[in-house]
């Protein structure tokens, strides 16, 4: 053990000398690594923070999230309030709790305060005691407590909203606050450190699910079998699996089908790890796809660090190879100096390394921090913790250690009397195979990073340019819920009419209306079912779902959106008049094929006692970029006919010019009839849409340039200049071509992961030929200027440098 530490020691110190006479190489590599160590850890700190990292309950890892398919569809993590109970009642043996919860946006005020905008989370009585969590201060809710709508008026606040608005005051336990205009007792504050079961944002405030009605949701539908907005969390008991859990939950959703012949339609449930199911609202497997994709690429980012280290490393190599001969020929061990390569690589990537993680905790802190144009409590906080660090310690090991024995590998199948006889050239004669081979490498993995971002670039360029069926310019958004301040729907309605007319009186406004929702915003109504009138009973009413929007008359004028046929709606289409609806174009064309939709009439899922006639068509509009092609069905229904539940308003003004600039008048105008009204996502209709190889240059440069004497030695032997340079540039074609070759094929991989989350076809040919082309390009000009400085060199010059 001894020698081993003296010889450690030994070796750091020759390191430091080493790299004390090379500063620019020493730089250099730095650097580098630190690149490809921070774009990791940066990486990996939001997976970390968003998959891996466990809830900060008691045995997160018994913690399980239940999802439910209906006629072989794709698993949906809601559910509703009466498939809960029945859930509940039916799975005792591999659970022992199971909790609910939805999640909720709502006015809160206490001691006379304006009412403020907070997340708030509905919970089941059981939902702290099956997370195993324990007051902050107070107490949190009993299981028996929050099981009859209406009943429990209670709230429990979340710890960093009760230290920010009560600076950890302990009395405000027993005082009365408002949730929407409704009194409460505050009972307790949840635990530090626990801001909810989603790890992105933060709830503000827990009520029991009996609260529920305050949201102004009537009470049929919270007890409709339909209405699934719930997620259900279940803790295994020790011992259970995730598949006994499913066996018991197949067995449930064959008796709710039996129950329920109408409502669950070849009904599947199973039971996830929590952390799958922390983000999508699909597929649980989306989001370790996404994570190993991004962490895919931030590998082939290290991987191409390793890559140009190890280059630099074996190039500068060739200056020390007669050195180690010579000791090699003394008696010195092959082990000794690969220990000594190791120790120098190793020293170089732990400096790199720290340097690395440094810039990654700097990167999510500035990720953290990242305006998404989005009025919602983003929790974006990547702290680190003992993974990150492990995992950039690994990174920075095994890089270490990659790049000393790379170059050793090569140096360790040299011949010794070979080198000694023919001097400090000789890793620099002859086809250079392996270096060769690490070249075509960068090309390779340069080649698989720019096309995958390429294909983002697109996309970001093709949202700016393609028809999102509205046009966004010159548009003021501005969100209210009415609920917020304890208005009924029809409070809220007249309010509505009332902001209308007001904000029409503000010069420059050309167009004003309010809808429930806004094309490609956070808020949304969801869906609903259509059921075509005069056509079958569909065999599946998942195939007939459709996105809708509830909205005022001149909504189209200001949305820039064409009505194809038909008309828009007036200020007729009121409580008086027959019930009526806008179809986009696709709706119609699917649903009314050949014929004109105009005067057919529909009811939906939600609503089945009422037809709706069809008076008007428009065209197709995006509302969910990356969630399916805008031909999804879409219909739009009059306000004025369905404000029940619609209380959540967005009022659009179209203006004739910046639509900032009459932000704060539209503001006064609102609070001057609603004083209290929170307002927020004010912003423009366009700012609401949006919310590596220049290494490769120096080293192909760098190698091709380590060739002088060999070029000054043809030169000599009668070759002419021009017969030098083709050679040059044939040699580097093939390498250029095999990376190439190898990288499109890695890209096609990558870029197929990459599908659903890019707006372009991912086999985008434009893309893959100006990615191909420039680094084709940029790796053949690498080569020229070198090649160029090479030939001018006399030969005889080149001949008396050894």
């Amino acid at each position: 053990m001894g020698t081993l530490i003296q010889n450690l020691l030994q070796d750091l110190r020759f390191t430091f000398r080493q790299l004390g006479r090379a500063p620019a190489f020493f730089a250099t590599a730095v650097l580098t690594l630190a690149l490809g160590i921070g774009v990791n850890t940066a990486i990996f700190s939001i997976v970390d923070s968003l998959l891996l990292r466990p809830l900060p309950v008691a045995s997160p890892q018994q913690i399980a999230e239940l999802a439910q398919a209906q006629n072989h569809g794709p698993q949906f993590p809601l559910f509703s309030w009466p498939e809960y109970r029945a859930i509940r009642a039916q799975t005792q043996g591999s659970f022992s709790g199971i909790a609910m919860n939805a999640t909720g946006l709502d006015g809160f005020a206490t001691n006379g305060m304006q009412p403020q905008r907070i997340l708030t989370s509905y919970v089941s009585g059981n939902f702290f005691s099956v997370l195993g969590l324990k007051p902050a201060a107070g107490r949190l809710f009993l299981p028996s407590e929050g099981e009859v709508l209406g009943s429990d008026p209670i709230i429990v606040l979340d710890y960093d909203f009760w230290m920010q608005q009560f600076n950890g005051d302990t009395s405000v336990v027993g005082r009365s606050a408002t949730i929407d205009g409704h009194p409460l007792t505050i009972v307790g504050v949840a635990p530090k450190g626990f801001h909810g079961v989603q790890s992105f944002i933060s709830v503000g405030a827990y009520m029991p699910l009996s609260q529920l009605v305050i949201s102004g949701a009537p009470v049929a539908t919270l007890n409709d079998w339909q209405n699934r907005g719930f997620q259900i969390y279940a803790r295994l008991r020790p011992g259970a699996t995730l598949a006994q859990a499913d066996a018991e939950l197949s067995v449930a959703a064959r008796d709710m089908m039996r129950q329920q012949p109408e409502m669950e339609k070849n009904l599947t449930m199973e039971a996830f790890s929590e952390p799958s199911m922390r983000i999508v609202t699909g597929d649980p497997k989306t989001m370790y796809i996404m994570a190993a994709l991004f962490l895919s690429l931030a590998g082939m980012v290290l991987l191409l660090a390793c890559v140009n280290v190890a280059n630099l490393v074996l190039v500068r190599a060739t200056n020390r190879e007669r050195e180690m001969a010579i000791r090699t020929a003394l008696g010195a061990r092959r082990s000794r100096l690969l220990a000594q390569m190791v120790t120098e690589s190793v020293t170089l990537a732990l400096i790199g390394g720290a340097m690395g993680v440094a810039l990654g905790i700097w990167s999510s802190s500035v990720l953290g921090h990242l305006d998404i144009h989005a009025d919602l409590p983003v929790r974006l906080a990547f702290d680190f913790d003992w993974r990150i660090f492990l995992y950039s310690f690994s990174i920075a090991l095994a890089a270490g250690i990659v790049v000393g024995v790379v170059p050793w590998v090569k140096m360790a199948r040299s011949n010794v009397n070979t080198i000694l006889h023919e001097g400090s050239r000789g890793i620099a004669r002859g086809r250079h195979w392996f270096r060769d081979g690490l070249v075509a490498m960068q090309i390779a993995g340069s080649l698989v990073l720019l096309v995958v971002t390429g294909l983002f670039v697109r996309s970001l360029s093709a949202m700016q340019t393609m028809d999102l069926g509205f046009k966004p310019d010159h548009v003021l958004n501005l969100a209210a819920d009415a609920n917020q301040i304890g208005m009924t729907a029809a409070q809220a309605r007249d309010l509505a009419n009332n902001i209308n007319a007001r904000l029409h009186q503000i010069g420059g406004v050309e167009a004003v209306s309010n809808a429930s929702q806004v094309p490609l915003g956070y808020l949304g109504n969801g869906g609903d079912t259509m059921i075509i009138d005069g056509a079958p009973a569909p065999t599946d009413p998942a195939a007939f779902g459709a996105g809708f929007n509830v909205i005022s008359p001149e909504y189209f004028q200001v949305m820039g959106t064409d009505v194809v046929r038909g008309r828009a709606f007036t200020p007729s289409d009121d409580a008086h008049g027959r019930d009526v609806a806008i179809v986009s174009e696709s709706t119609a064309k699917k649903y009314w094929p050949g014929q004109d939709a105009i005067g057919h009439t529909f009811r939906t899922g939600t609503d089945k006692n009422r037809k709706l006639e069809v008076v008007g068509i428009v065209r197709d509009a995006e509302f969910q970029l990356f969630g399916g092609a805008k031909t999804r069905p879409f219909f739009y229904l009059p306000y004025a006919q369905h404000f029940e539940g619609n209380t959540l308003m967005v009022f659009q003004l179209k203006t004739a010019g910046d639509p900032m600039a009459l932000a704060q008048t539209a503001e006064k105008a609102i609070h001057s009839l609603a004083p209290e009204l929170p307002l927020f996502e004010v912003q423009t209709m366009r700012q609401g849409i949006y919310t590596l190889n220049g290494l490769l240059y120096g080293v192909v440069s760098y190698a091709v340039g380590l060739r002088v004497h060999e070029i000054g030695l043809r030169m000599a032997l009668g070759a002419t200049r021009a017969s030098v340079f083709g050679m040059i540039y044939r040699q580097s074609m093939v390498i250029v071509i095999i990376g190439l070759g190898i990288g499109m094929a890695l890209a096609l991989l990558a870029a197929k992961a990459a599908g659903s989350f890019v707006v372009v076809n991912v086999w985008d040919p434009l893309t893959y030929a100006v990615v191909g082309t420039a680094l084709a390009l940029a790796a053949l000009a690498a080569c020229y200027l070198p090649a160029r400085r090479a030939m001018a060199v006399e030969p005889m010059t080149a001949l008396r440098e050894d």
